[in-house]
């Protein structure tokens, strides 16, 4: 399954964001962090393995998000990229 969204924030904000969220409670799927790259995060789960990816659109970033199956938390997550950029007018 893949989701992937535009957003203002920077890459590496986004990238922050996602270890934040997926190693922590608020995912309600707490993983660890296998794999980084200047570009993307992957995560070990529960629900098995999520892969994180940012690239420059234009003024703003593609972000990517990419398991096997289904995760109800990359939909969590999105919102709270959206919610974050609102808040800090970016």
């Amino acid at each position: 399954m893949t989701r992937d969204t535009l957003v203002s924030l920077p890459p590496d904000r986004v990238l922050h964001l996602a270890k934040g969220f997926f190693t922590g409670t608020e995912s309600g799927y707490a993983g660890t962090l296998v794999e980084e790259g200047e570009s993307f995060a992957r995560f070990q789960t529960f629900r098995g393995q999520l892969a994180i990816s940012t690239s420059p659109d234009g003024e703003r970033t593609r972000v990517r998000c990419s398991t096997l199956r289904y995760h109800p938390s990359i939909g969590r997550f999105l919102l709270q990229l959206q919610s974050e950029a609102a808040e800090t007018g970016v």
